[in-house]
């Protein structure tokens, strides 16, 4: 059951000593974005080899980027460090005896390991410099055992892309937001190796925080075999890398445009950016950026030019009017080594989102149709213990905190008043939101003040269809605030040259807050229901522990997780209880006549969305009418997915991908309708489903300035509901 907040109640928010945390950090860059799981570093070994002789050099240092990390050869001239950061790295050997050697533009991924073996020639022999022999082919490494698909920071600028969600479009099995044929939040997003997942309404409502391109160093898109590192998720997850600043002050402005090309290719596009990284102060190094995006065409649909001159969309079909968007998004980065074992890192990151939005009842009339507002703030903390590289045990530890706070409304606004393109240059404000803030469900049963009823068009070609309205809004007024406070320890356990162990866990206190009101021109009273408002506090926890290990072309990857989540007792419902999920996860590869193998199959669980806890009205009957009951009692989503792959080179620059999957789902959250009232329903975690797919990926490799990637999917997904707010139980 829903309660109304009292407001002599206690503030459930954080700590005096958390908001002083965010302050503090605020103040030395911009706030930031929420956690979860992922590794952010890749791992780089080898072997130190004497070119004139081929045996292992013993006792070698092995210097990454001029000495930052030093690891030294053991008794067979093997290497290995551990914690490299993804990205574009360098290699350096200085050794008495031998000639110096040096590589650059070496490539580490994270969750991957690169090999390079190491040649050195003797002083007395001719021998050019440090050289690669047997690198470790990425295709055909058997350790990559998840499927995944990457984006570095120089495809964001090859590629006709401006935002993350515009590159991950281009990626096998993407469509929209769904991948592998999942409902839209199903997925997870990893920052820097925080979970980051708008609990609150995840599959009506964006993250709330923007991550530029330009603070991106690599992206990839798993969508199977992924670990039991990470969680709460069922059909991908996006892993997101950001930049570390430069040893040398740089930076970037640009203008990005598409206001040339016409028709459906203009979406009346704007953006502006301005990043720049360097040092500060001894080996403290900062990047910063400012990224402004507008669009006229925010959401872009493909229609035909209307006949009819009266329709506001035959002088121009794209964009859509009522339909513009601007996105302001300000971020920053600090990297702090403490000495030669532990770097600290700061990452704060803010984004403010406005939107107009067409209604197609407002279709004659725009201006009255409704705009949305989206705040988020993400600030987290990183201090990362580096391990010993003469270790025979080395440890990695990763400690993470991260606070992150999402509020959206939605409702009657003004009309555009454009400034520069979409930009309007001011804080869109939404009608009410006082009172909702305020979460006064006694002040909202009357009418509401500035809210009129909506009259039917006469601005139609066909006179006054009862379809149309114009005149005022349909009075509509949401608000909901999400925050979370995030604490996130993992380790890594280095139990031999080719084994390692995964250990770790998190915990994680929410504060929830929604409100809603429809038909706000009229009291409450016969069809118009009461305003809902809601205050919960649920907590997330989570433990894993998993292994990996290689002998020769095999390797094995097994782990089990533990989740559980707690809605908060604060719901007022005696039978409620704690839910938990025990989820094993196992991935067998190989390499076998030239091509790697995977077979993988795993157990995954998420957290059903919050809004789907708590009592809720609204304006639109289509989200299962203007009343919906909530169910504090629901349980976990849950999937089994089965895949089976294969990767090969086809040539030297090329490669072939073929991967096979089943995902069969259960415990999927669907409505009910109550009773035989049709304007109203209830979730259940009643529904299933499954997706079996085949998927086809060709790609080149950029060599002599040219690369090209070429996928095929053939997929089928079924469930009896897809959509979380779909009122009739249907076959899609």
């Amino acid at each position: 059951m829903t309660r109304t907040p009292n407001p002599t109640r206690p503030s459930t928010g954080f700590p005096i000593w958390a908001v002083a945390f965010a302050l503090l950090c605020a103040g030395i860059g911009p706030v930031a974005s929420p956690a979860l799981y992922a590794q952010t570093n890749g791992t780089l070994l080898g072997r130190v080899i004497n070119a004139s002789t081929s045996n292992g050099v013993v006792g070698v240092e092995v210097r990454l980027d001029g000495g930052r990390r030093i690891a030294t050869s053991d008794s067979t001239g093997e290497y290995r460090i551990r914690a490299v950061p993804a990205g574009t790295h360098s290699l350096g050997v200085v050794w008495p005896g031998y000639r110096a050697a040096r590589r650059d533009d070496i490539v580490v991924r994270s969750d991957e390991v690169t090999r390079v073996d190491i040649r050195l020639a003797p002083v007395a022999v001719q021998l050019s410099d440090l050289r690669a022999v047997g690198v470790q082919d990425p295709v055909l490494d058997p350790f990559a055992t998840a499927t995944s698909q990457r984006i570095d920071e120089q495809d964001f600028r090859r590629l006709p892309v401006s935002t993350l969600e515009d590159a991950l479009s281009l990626q096998a099995g993407v469509v929209g937001e769904s991948y592998r044929g999942g409902r839209i939040g199903q997925q997870a997003f990893l920052l820097d190796g925080f979970g980051l997942k708008n609990q609150l309404d995840a599959s009506t409502g964006a993250v709330g925080i923007r991550i530029p391109p330009d603070l991106i160093t690599e992206a990839s898109l798993i969508t199977n075999g992924f670990s039991a590192r990470y969680g709460q998720a069922l059909s991908g997850l996006i892993n997101v890398v950001t930049r570390d600043g430069g040893e040398r002050w740089r930076g970037r402005v640009a203008y990005e445009t598409d206001r040339p090309v016409s028709g459906t290719a203009d979406l009346g596009l704007d953006r502006v950016v301005l990043q720049g990284d360097g040092p500060i102060a001894g080996r403290v190094t900062a990047v910063g950026i400012i990224d402004l995006t507008g669009r006229l065409d925010a959401d872009p649909v493909n229609a035909p030019r209307p006949d009819d001159p009266l329709d506001p969309r035959s002088d121009r079909p794209a964009p859509l009017p009522h339909n513009s968007a601007e996105t302001w998004t300000v971020g920053g980065k600090l990297t702090i080594p403490v000495g030669e074992k532990v770097v600290g890192r700061i990452f704060g990151i803010t984004t403010a989102d406005q939107r107009y939005l067409y209604d197609q009842q407002y279709k004659y009339d725009t201006d009255f149709a409704p705009g949305s507002r989206t705040n988020g703030k993400l600030l987290t903390g990183h201090l990362q213990l580096l391990p010993s590289q003469t270790s025979r045990h080395p440890i990695l530890g990763d400690l993470r905190v991260g606070w992150f706070d999402r509020e959206f409304s939605r409702g009657t606004v003004d009309a555009p008043d454009y400034r520069v393109g979409a930009f309007t240059g001011r804080r869109l404000e939404i009608l009410g939101e006082d009172i909702a803030r305020a979460q006064d469900t006694v002040a909202a049963r009357k009418a509401i003040d500035g809210f009129a009823q909506p009259q039917l068009s006469a601005r139609t070609p066909w006179g006054v269809p009862a379809f149309f309205v114009g005149g005022a809004s349909q009075g509509e007024i949401a608000w909901n605030s999400f925050s979370e406070l995030r604490s996130q320890l993992d380790l890594t356990l280095g139990m031999g040259r080719n084994t390692d162990v995964f250990v770790g866990g998190l915990v994680a206190s929410q504060d929830v807050k929604t409100f809603q009101r429809v038909l706000a021109y009229r009291p409450v009273g016969g069809i118009v229901p009461p305003a809902t408002a809601s205050a919960f506090s649920p907590t997330i926890s989570a433990a894993y522990i998993e292994g990996q290990t290689r002998s020769d072309e095999l390797a094995v990857v097994a782990g089990v997780r533990y989740d559980a989540f707690s809605p908060g007792g604060d719901l007022g419902n005696e039978t409620l209880v704690s839910r938990s999920s025990i989820n094993p996860r196992i991935a067998v590869s190989t390499v076998l006549k030239g091509a790697t193998l995977v077979a993988s199959v795993g157990r995954f669980a998420q957290a059903p969305d919050l809004q789907f806890l708590v009592d809720a009205a609204f304006d639109d009957t289509t989200r299962t009418g203007r009343f919906r009951q909530g169910n504090p009692n629901l349980g976990f989503e849950k999937a089994t997915q089965f895949e089976f792959s294969t990767r090969f080179r086809v040539q030297e620059q090329s490669s072939l991908k073929i991967n096979l999957y089943m995902k069969s789902l259960d415990g999927l959250v669907a409505t009910a309708p109550l009773g035989v009232n049709p304007d109203s329903s209830r979730f259940v975690n009643g529904d299933v489903g499954n997706v079996s797919g085949l998927e086809v990926i060709f790609e080149r490799e950029r060599h002599n300035g040219w690369g090209a990637r070429l996928a095929g999917v053939v997929q089928k997904a079924e469930a009896t509901v897809t959509d979380a707010f779909e009122l009739q139980r249907l076959i899609q």
